[in-house]
């Protein structure tokens, strides 16, 4: 097994792929590699090839499978095809969570559980973390808070971080969490950490997530050969928004067809885990799948 790392709706991904021996599957975001080491061990000659953005995570997966891997956003998966000389995919799969890793042990402040560097780069590119929170002004941060991570009290959490900010520059994810308690703080009535939406909302930033979940969605589809399924994990409203509407108008243009035989019995609702998964890993509470299968 690959790491400690609990691959989400693994069974309903592998199920909404519908992969076949001999095909090619192209795993968008690699993570701990659990969705590719199941495609590998029920179909032996499916042709794999894995992305990654993140340097560390395709390392690990090296060391333990033998598939096609790159160290790619998936936002840049033409290019990695046309280099392989791939021409057209059978399945494709985007999940666009964390893994365990990225979270429990990258030392890069994704969790604000642990005392770390405020980085939240998925790669070793780009602005961090804490260099948005020291030198973007009080609005640009606001709009961030507020838009990537739909959290109410925007405004007053910007006006604490510039305020502090302007005592001491910020460092580690324990002074960001510091910041948001002053503004709210924790109660029994929380059913989630305060900070949650902060860190969300920066990492979205800092990655620029949403804008490559819409360019991924277009060239994936592009490049799925036809009867070739699309499947994508989404961990919040905003990805999930985005691939609803995507699909949806693939759908309607007549380009692709919802899979009847996963959905008939949720209407168009997304497949989310089942209670016995979310007892066993408690981060698939929030995984939403949805699939199409293209004309």
């Amino acid at each position: 097994m690959l790491d400690k790392h609990k691959p989400v709706l693994l069974q309903e991904s592998i199920e909404a792929l519908d992969i076949q021996d001999g095909e090619i599957f192209l795993d968008g975001t690699l993570g701990g590699g659990g969705h590719s080491e199941e495609v590998l061990r029920r179909f032996p000659t499916t042709r794999i090839i894995g992305l990654d953005r993140d340097p560390e995570a395709v390392k690990r997966v090296r060391e333990k499978l033998n598939i096609e891997i790159r160290v790619e956003n998936f936002r840049h998966l033409d290019k990695v095809l046309e280099e392989l000389e791939v021409r057209k995919v059978d399945a494709i799969l985007l999940d666009l969570g964390l893994s365990s890793d990225q979270l429990e042990t990258s030392g890069r402040g994704f969790s604000f559980l642990r005392d770390e560097p405020l980085d939240m780069r998925m790669s070793n590119e780009g602005i961090k973390a804490k260099d948005l929170l020291n030198s973007w002004d009080q609005h640009a941060i606001e709009l961030v808070l507020h838009g990537f991570g739909e959290e109410r009290d925007s405004r007053k959490i910007a006006e604490e971080i510039v305020r502090r900010r302007g005592i001491k520059p910020f460092e580690t994810t324990f002074e960001l969490v510091e910041a948001v308690l002053k503004v709210k703080p924790r109660s029994f009535r929380d059913k989630i950490h305060p900070a949650t939406k902060t860190f969300q909302a920066l990492r979205i930033a800092v990655n620029e997530e949403l804008t490559n979940l819409e360019i991924g969605l277009e060239k994936g589809f592009k490049a799925l050969d036809a009867n070739g399924r699309f499947v994508v994990i989404s961990f919040h409203s905003l990805e999930d928004r985005i691939v609803k509407n995507f699909f949806r108008d693939k759908v309607g243009l007549g380009l692709a067809k919802r899979v009847t035989s996963l959905y008939s019995a949720r209407g168009n609702k997304p497949i989310t885990a089942s209670m016995e998964e979310i007892d066993e890993n408690p981060r698939s509470r929030s995984a939403k799948l949805r699939v199409i299968e293209k004309i």
